[in-house]
Formats: structure tokens, C-alpha cells, sequence
């Protein structure tokens, strides 16, 4: 049986984040989705996440930035996404350890891809296969509390 994997998502456009935590859902897994760094944060230090999709612009700081703060909390594995990141910032992203950079408009089957290939690069798979029934819905994360 496919693993159940734990999602933290990070993208600050309402739209964009609600469609992925849909789709992400919609394939097995839990995501704890937000649009803040520092409830990412918040998530990152209350739950353990198996990987994380981060926007590259974000408020107050970039993904890149994020991912830093992240994994000085625990090792965490990553997929970047943006619409407007050069060149450079790409290849900084690759050489921070992302593990792909995806361009915005995302390409859900190419996200799906790209998730499938992290899972079987740093887990081992298995894979649930596209379509899958689960017996039970996956458990959505609840939202950080509001910070104070």
C-alpha cells in the first residue's frame, strides 16, 4: 500500500494554493497549505512534513530564504515554483538543494511527475498509482493557530 505523505504547501496566491492543496489531496496525500512564511515555520516546527512546495516570491522573504529557515529546523526536501524567477535565482535554488524548479502556470501532470519522481528519489516509492481509491480520505492538516 502507497505511503501517505505529509505536504507542507507555501504559495501566497489564494487561487493557486487552494487549487494545489485540492490536487495534492486529491492524489492521497495530507498537505498543510499556507501563504506566510512564518506559519510555514509555525507548521514546520509543530508537524513533521516529507517534503515541501514553496512559491519563490513570497511576503517578507523569498522560497529560497524559507527553505533555509526550514531546513535549519530538520532536513526537508523541496520543489520551487515561480513565474518570474531568473536565471540566476533557478540555479541558486538548485544549488541550495532544491530538488526541481517548476515554471508557473504549473502544469498539474508535470507536478505530479516531478512529485512522483522526489518520492521514489527520496523514499523509495512506492508510488500510488494515478486515480488510486483510498479507503479513507486523507486527513487535511489544520492551520496554524494565529501567531501573536
Amino acid at each position: 500500500m502507497a505511503q501517505c505523505f505529509r505536504i507542507l504547501l507555501v504559495e501566497d496566491d489564494d487561487a493557486l494554493r487552494a487549487c494545489l492543496d485540492d490536487f495534492l489531496a486529491s492524489q492521497g496525500w495530507s498537505v498543510a497549505a499556507t501563504h506566510h512564511p512564518d506559519e510555514a515555520l509555525t507548521l514546520a516546527q509543530r508537524e513533521r512534513f516529507d517534503f515541501t512546495l514553496l512559491d519563490f516570491h513570497l511576503p517578507d522573504r523569498t522560497g529560497l530564504e524559507l527553505f533555509q529557515q526550514l531546513a535549519a529546523l530538520r532536513p526537508l526536501t523541496a520543489i520551487l515554483m515561480s513565474g518570474l524567477a531568473s536565471a540566476a535565482a533557478v540555479a541558486a535554488a538548485r544549488e541550495a538543494g532544491f530538488f526541481t524548479f517548476l515554471r508557473k502556470p504549473l502544469d498539474l501532470l508535470r507536478l505530479r511527475q516531478s512529485v512522483d519522481r522526489l518520492i521514489q528519489t527520496h523514499f523509495g516509492g512506492p508510488v500510488a498509482p494515478w486515480g488510486h481509491a483510498f479507503r479513507h480520505p486523507p486527513r487535511r492538516l489544520p492551520p496554524a493557530p494565529p501567531s501573536r
